[in-house]
């Protein structure tokens, strides 16, 4: 997808093109419905769609989801649960468990709550529920970063990311931990030898070479 904006947004040139193992070319196809006004992100698969958080106008304030069908190659919005990015210091959207996941932390009184909504019925806005409602002032400065990145085999514990972004003063340490969904008890993940600061990327095994004789 490429965007090009003027000064004061006095023009917008907007296209978008798939490119395809199997002919090894790009081809151009509809024009995107939606701004993404300065963001570079990689787009996350859920449901056989590809999906970013976006502008729906230039004027736009908030940002909403769209989703890119890789079969039909067409863009759609999807609705998000009501209220959930109004008092939002950030929040992360992502898929687990092959649903798509939406992270979102705010203050409340003298709480950091971190909420994760699910969304079990793809492009069903009524199928948002609540997961995980975690208060965890003593350890949640403002600037916490809580990414839940996927379910233990039994489905009972969440594995967190805890990242301590501009915060890293050498008494926070990026760290995981398991989340109780039945007791909410949280339990520290050890692993030695990692760097007191990271970033997390799932890897996902894949047999499909990249090249150009592969099949699309």
């Amino acid at each position: 997808m490429v965007q090009s904006h003027g000064n004061n947004d006095e023009y917008f040139h907007s296209e978008a093109k798939v490119y395809s193992l199997r002919s090894n070319c790009w081809r151009r196809i509809k024009d995107v419905c939606f701004y993404h006004k300065f963001s570079r992100e990689f787009g996350f698969l859920a449901n056989n769609a590809l999906h970013w958080m976006v502008f729906r106008t230039p004027e736009s304030r908030n940002k909403e989801l769209v989703g890119f069908d890789l079969g039909s190659e067409e863009f759609r919005f999807l609705e998000l649960p009501d209220g959930c990015l109004d008092k939002v210091l950030r929040f992360h959207i992502k898929a687990m468990g092959g649903d798509i996941c939406l992270t979102s932390t705010y203050r409340e009184t003298n709480d950091i709550v971190v909420d994760v909504w699910i969304m079990k019925e793809y492009g069903v806005k009524q199928s948002w529920f609540k997961l995980i409602s975690w208060k965890e002032p003593y350890f949640m400065p403002c600037s916490i970063v809580a990414i839940p990145l996927a379910f233990s085999k039994d489905g009972d514990e969440v594995l967190f990311f805890i990242g301590y972004k501009w915060f890293n003063w050498g008494r926070w340490i990026d760290s995981f931990v398991w989340y109780d969904l039945g007791s909410q008890v949280v339990e520290d993940v050890v692993i030695r030898g990692i760097p007191s600061s990271f970033d997390v990327s799932l890897y996902v095994d894949s047999l499909v070479p990249l090249n150009s004789n592969a099949q699309q």
